[in-house]
Parts: C-alpha cells; sequence; structure tokens
C-alpha cells in the first residue's frame, strides 16, 4: 500500500485564503500548533492536511499559493494524521541558549534545506524516520526530495531536544535575511507583490549579492543598499563617485548612508532623471506592445 500525500502548510503565508481553502476541501486537517501557545495564531497557524487527490482544484489552488507566498511542504507517510502531527509538533522548537527557546521554521519550504543542513544527519534522520519523502520548493520552480535515509523508519517522536549554538543560529539568520529584506523592499513599494516569488527572489537577489561583495556586514547597510539600487538603478554603483564612496567606506568602516552623504547630490539627481527616463520608456513599449495586440 502505497503512503499517504500531506500537505504541511503555513497558514501565515496567506491566512484569509490558505483555512479557508483547507475546510473547502472537504480532506482531513489538523493544525501542528494544537496544545501550543501559537495554537492562538488561529488561520495564520500551520496546518498539516490529507491530500487524498493531488488533482483536485483545492489542491492545485494551494500550489498557486505556494508559487506566489511559499507555504507548502509535501510529505509522503504511513503514519495517522494525528500521529504525524504529533510528530512534527516534536521538532518546532529549539534551545537557543541563556534559557531561551526559538521557533524552527523547518516548515518554511524557503528554509527547510537549510535547516536541515543545521540539524545534521541524526537529527535529521529522526526527524525523517515517519516520513517516506518530503519535498518543498521555496524560491525555487522546481521541487527538491528528501528521501527517508533512517535507520528507524516508522518511528514517531513526541519529544526531541533539538540545541542551535551561535554558529547555527549565525546559518539559519544568513539563509533567512535575504527574504526579510525582499519583504521590507516590497512593503516600501520597490516590489511588486502580485508577481510570483520566484521572480520577484531573481530580480532582487543580484541587489543582495553586490551589498555582500561591497562588504556591507550590516543588515541595515544591505538594505539601505538595495533600498538604492530600486531607487537609482541595480547600476548605481558603477557611478564613479559612488564607487570611491562605498571604497572609502569599506576602509573607513562607516555606514553605507553616512557613505553616500558624500556623494554630491547632482549624482543622484541625475541617476533619478535616468531612473524616470527608462520607466517612461518602458511604460511607453509595454503600451506599444498592447496596441499592437489590439489589431492582431
Amino acid at each position: 500500500m502505497a503512503p499517504q500525500m500531506f500537505g504541511l502548510v503555513d497558514g501565515a503565508a496567506s491566512p484569509g485564503k490558505i483555512e479557508a481553502l483547507l475546510e473547502q476541501s472537504g480532506s482531513a486537517f489538523v493544525s501542528v500548533y494544537e496544545g501550543l501557545p501559537e495554537e492562538q495564531a488561529g488561520a495564520a497557524s500551520l496546518f498539516l492536511v490529507r491530500i487524498d487527490n493531488p488533482m483536485a482544484s483545492w489542491a492545485h489552488e494551494l500550489d498557486q499559493i505556494d508559487l506566489h507566498s511559499p507555504c507548502l511542504v509535501l510529505i509522503w507517510s504511513d503514519v495517522e494524521l494525528s500521529d504525524l502531527a504529533a510528530h512534527l509538533r516534536a521538532f518546532l522548537f529549539a534551545d537557543i541558549g541563556d534559557g531561551m527557546t526559538a521557533m524552527v521554521r523547518y516548515f518554511d519550504p524557503r528554509n527547510t534545506g537549510a535547516v536541515f543542513r543545521v540539524w545534521g544527519e541524526q537529527l535529521r534522520n529522526m526527524f525523517m524516520a515517519p516520513i517516506e519523502q518530503l519535498k518543498y520548493r521555496g524560491r525555487s520552480e522546481q521541487w527538491f526530495t528528501v528521501s527517508n535515509r533512517s535507520e528507524e523508519a516508522g518511528r514517531v517522536s513526541r519529544s526531541v531536544v533539538v540545541r542551535f549554538d551561535q554558529q547555527d543560529i549565525d546559518a539559519l539568520t544568513a539563509h533567512t535575511e535575504p527574504d526579510h529584506l525582499m519583504a521590507s523592499l516590497t512593503d516600501l513599494g520597490y516590489i511588486d507583490e502580485a508577481r510570483p516569488y520566484r521572480e520577484r527572489f531573481l530580480d532582487f537577489e543580484p541587489r543582495y549579492q553586490r551589498a555582500l561583495d561591497w562588504g556591507l556586514v550590516e543588515t541595515r547597510d544591505r538594505l539601505a543598499y538595495c533600498d538604492f539600487a530600486y531607487r537609482y538603478g541595480d547600476g548605481f554603483d558603477r557611478e564613479a563617485s559612488i564607487r570611491d564612496a562605498l571604497d572609502a567606506r569599506r576602509r573607513n568602516a562607516e555606514s553605507f548612508e553616512n557613505a553616500m552623504h558624500r556623494v554630491p547630490a547632482r549624482v543622484w539627481r541625475a541617476l533619478k532623471r535616468a531612473r524616470q527616463a527608462e520607466g517612461r520608456a518602458v511604460a511607453s513599449q509595454d503600451a506599444t506592445h498592447e496596441k499592437d495586440a489590439v489589431w492582431r
């Protein structure tokens, strides 16, 4: 008998849609947060749902939500829904030292691979024990597959001790930072939230990488750099005075914004005019294509 297919769904990615979709599906689902204070999140909770028919309209709609707001991890298991939820619940929190705990967002498909790497083989095998196969997409167009390599196949864990040292925390922070900065820039209106997540990330990532290449180590500096790259164009740092200011900033270890204050105002005005002209050219091209489409 083939293992049952489940969806592990982060309701927080789209609280207004996901819970309602699961309720309309007719499929059995539970909150993985059941019995935890996090259960108060309601529609923004973490859900585990049976997927009896992957071709069902609700499953297709969930797939489309995931492409826009990554929220879905697919799981194949012989374990019953409630037992699998209990197993997943056992891995939700980690001891991060100084008597503090933090939620491990392994269920966010943008983070799943990174969390597995930080967990290491032993903990990963414990997690995968009752899971035959797991798939996630996250920032990618393609599905990544994780197969069960555990020697304790079928074992359900109800209590697990997960500990992260500072190196683990730093690795996960570095992995998740681009998504957080992209969300901030979306809120500022620089990124069109209507586009699929993959498109938005591919547009954002080169700017973020340039911030790293310039040696910007503070999150606020990397955010500020990306902000400027959207405002003035992703090649704004090729202008000589800006490049000189960034080289000086690296030597003096000053903030990005302080370095940019030394760039003459005329440079920013010229870049802004060029950016506006580029925007008008794109708008005109789009309008021409629309007119051509009407007359075809």
